[in-house]
Formats: C-alpha cells, structure tokens, sequence
C-alpha cells in the first residue's frame, strides 16, 4: 500500500450531503469517495493533455506552419480548453446549488 497523508478539508453543507448520498449507494466511505473522485479528475486531465499532444503532433505533421505559428495555435487551444474546463465545472456547481435546493 501507498504511504498516504492525513488531508482535513472543508465542504459545503449542500455538497456534503450530495457526497454522502452518493457514497452510500456506491458503498463507500468518504475517504474513498473522495479519493476516487480525485483520481477521476486527474486521470481525465491525463487524457485531455494526451488527446491534445496527439492532436497537435498530427496536425503538425500535415501543416505548412512555422514551428512558431504551431506553438502559438497549441497555446490558444490549450486556453480555449481551459476556458471550457472552467466554464463546465461552473455548470457543474450551479446544478449541484439547484438540485440541493429543491430536496
């Protein structure tokens, strides 16, 4: 087993009781839950950056671009998928205020 390290975190109410509903149908302790919620999220950065690297190897491979002007559209891709990230866990968050609101 992995050496592991005590983590205290602070959760809104509304968002706990989300956990703790899920968790308990997954049969999972919170710990658990979280964990595998954490490396979720890093597994799925992992591919995006991956699925990025592929994209622009290929593109780069097919392109007339200076090596500059390839680097430059790698930089506004990887912002525009930034952006959406952020925009996604925004909506995330809202849906997760509105569903705790009407139980």
């Amino acid at each position: 087993m992995q050496q592991t390290h005590r983590t205290q975190i602070y959760l809104p109410a509304d968002l706990r009781r989300e956990i703790d509903r899920d968790r308990r149908e997954e049969k999972e302790s919170l710990a658990q839950y979280l964990r595998k919620a954490a490396e979720e999220r890093l597994a799925r950065r992992k591919r995006r950056r991956a699925d990025l690297k592929r994209l622009a190897n290929d593109f780069i491979g097919s392109s007339k671009m200076s090596r500059k002007e390839a680097n430059q559209w790698i930089d506004e891709i990887r912002e525009d998928r930034r952006l959406s990230d952020e925009r996604l866990d925004k909506r995330w968050d809202e849906a997760l205020k509105k569903g705790s609101k009407k139980k």
